[in-house]
């Protein structure tokens, strides 16, 4: 069902101040204010779109918006659950709402271009106030997983195709425990989440589609160095784009708490060598897995991670630094929840001396200013020029020397310079 949004409602009572921190031709990184349980947990590809959840419900936000709150939205809590998840070119996302004919939650894409909700559907029944919850989202927005309910406040894990428009269940190898998925590949093939086992554990579960289009679940586990007794792996809470990779948290008995992946040719390997002695958990990884945004320790206290391929682990404040972006002083951005493709935006909730904030990190250099472009056509050429040269000299006092392009006062061979030297179209 479609339902038309009545207005966007931006959130400037809640998010009180915005901070841009950075240096000339750098990075950037906004703070979009202090609330208490506000979580910034995905982004566009481009980095333009990101959205996330505070106690009030799901909001999203651009540098041109701010934050705008998605009205009637349920968050997560309060007998409700799912995550914020958007599509790779920013116009839909994932949230709860009530379906008016139940008046309980369901899985709801929201259609941030056309400023409409699709509720997904459940299996028609509820626990507490919720019937479905969406917990990922494929890149194009057709799929969409995460739990339903059955009778009895029975969870099950489920994919939903925008093809059919229906849910599918996932199944368990634990007869009538709990299931649920987080995440999914590109391609919706592969899904990853946990599956209760009978003594309430959250083991780790990868769900493969075979070619006849039936999930079929694998538990994971792993045996530790030493040991001969496996180790049944935590939850998975993320995949590379392309399927091969499966990520999950890590337990204290296998190597140390380290995060973890899994591939069916590899099976459970820890993410190592480890930044820190501490349970590693991984929210996101781009489409190879060559990058995987992690953190370490309860809410990132053992602090916050990107890891490559390339470099290993390293910390989000090294990496910030590296692009140029000042983190200002008291603040830490220890809870990294999401990143877009390229890695190049990493967004979740930093902590600081009055409290928390949701961020975005912004690695992409900023686009330097068109100094010479006097006249602001988008080109420097020989208007621009002709403007110096008819200037030339002394400025007059308070008037205006738009010709004076570094403020000395005076229209000389540096302005023409600045001039010559930008020659051409504007970056």
């Amino acid at each position: 069902m479609n339902t038309s949004l009545p207005r966007r409602l931006a959130l400037a009572a809640l998010f009180a101040s915005c901070g841009i921190y950075s240096s000339a031709s750098a990075g950037e990184l906004f703070l979009l204010g202090l609330v208490n349980q506000s979580w910034a947990e995905d982004s566009s590809n481009d980095g333009r779109v990101v959205v996330g959840t505070d106690p009030q419900g799901y909001w999203y936000w651009t540098r041109e918006t701010g934050v705008v709150r998605v009205p009637n939205t349920i968050p997560p809590g309060n007998g409700a659950g799912g995550q914020a998840r958007v599509t790779a070119d920013g116009t839909r996302m994932t949230c709860s709402t009530i379906n008016p004919a139940t008046a309980k939650s369901e899985a709801t894409i929201f259609h941030i271009d056309k400023t409409q909700y699709q509720l997904l559907g459940s299996f028609g029944f509820n626990c507490d106030i919720e019937r479905s919850g969406g917990w990922g989202m494929t890149p194009d927005g057709n799929h969409v997983v995460g739990l339903a309910w059955n009778s009895g406040c029975s969870a099950n894990g489920f994919e939903w195709n925008s093809a059919t428009n229906a849910l599918t269940t996932l199944g368990s190898i634990y007869f009538y425990k709990p299931t649920r998925a987080n995440a999914v590949s590109d391609n919706a093939n592969v899904i990853a989440g946990w599956s209760d086992d009978y003594n309430g554990w959250r083991q780790g579960a990868v769900w493969n589609k075979n070619a006849t289009g039936t999930y079929l679940v694998t538990v994971l586990s792993a045996t530790p160095a030493g040991s001969t007794t496996p180790l049944k792996m935590s939850e998975a809470g993320a995949v590379s784009g392309n399927g091969q990779w499966v990520y999950g948290i890590g337990r204290t008995g296998f190597y140390g708490g380290a995060a973890w992946r899994w591939s069916a040719a590899t099976g459970v390997q820890a993410i190592t060598p480890a930044p820190v002695t501490d349970i590693g958990y991984v929210v996101a990884a781009n489409n190879d897995g060559s990058k995987v945004l992690t953190f370490y320790g309860a809410m990132g206290g053992s602090g916050s991670f990107l890891w490559s391929t390339e470099r290993g682990y390293v910390s989000l404040a090294t990496i910030a630094q590296e692009a140029g972006v000042v983190i200002p002083g008291g603040w830490t951005l220890n809870l990294p929840l999401g990143m877009s493709e390229d890695a190049l935006t990493i967004v979740g909730t930093a902590f600081g001396p009055n409290g928390t904030s949701p961020f975005v990190l912004d690695l992409r250099p900023t686009v330097p200013p068109c100094t010479a472009d006097i006249n602001g056509d988008g080109n420097v050429d020989g208007n621009d020029l002709a403007t110096v040269l008819s200037g030339w000299g002394d400025c007059v006092f308070g008037g205006q020397c738009p010709a004076d392009l570094n403020s000395d006062g005076v229209v000389d061979g540096n302005d023409l310079a600045t001039v010559l030297s930008g020659w051409g179209t504007c970056p």
